[in-house]
């Protein structure tokens, strides 16, 4: 049995070799749908979590104003996202995405899901449950630590 040091250091490369693999088919969906994938990751936040502000992004993002900006002015060129100014502060603007870029985002998702869901039919049910419990443990945890 793997003491926890050596057992997290082992999570810690299956955790990398999976971003990077989810990063790879990101980059390949993007390059499909004619986005760099720094669009395809704003379209995506945007879709999740609905309307947001700059600078929510530039934190979502881990970036600078102006590359938020950049990426916004892309996705509303491309009718994908809106900017919408609030009411009672014109200096806030809120981003939306619209049908054409939630259409992109759902049209995705299934195909990472169709993707996943074959890997998925070499497991039995029970390593399924087990495997998703962990995963939403895990994710939860680490999520609290930051």
């Amino acid at each position: 049995m793997l003491e926890n040091k050596e057992l997290a250091g082992h999570l810690d490369s299956l955790l990398q070799r999976l971003s990077v693999s989810t990063h790879r088919q990101k980059n390949h969906f993007a390059e499909v749908i004619g986005i760099s994938r720094q669009q395809f990751d704003v379209l995506c936040i945007i879709y999740e979590k609905g309307l947001i502000t700059m600078g929510e992004l530039c934190k979502d993002i881990s970036s600078a104003c102006s590359t938020a900006t950049d990426l916004a002015d892309k996705l509303e060129r491309a009718g994908y996202v809106e900017r919408l100014r609030e009411k009672k502060d014109r200096r806030v603007v809120r981003l939306n995405i619209l049908p054409k870029g939630e259409k992109l985002v759902k049209s995705v998702i299934e195909q990472r899901s169709e993707k996943l869901g074959a890997v998925l039919e070499a497991f039995d049910e029970e390593e399924k449950m087990k495997t998703i419990s962990f995963l939403e443990t895990l994710t939860d945890r680490l999520e609290r630590q930051q």
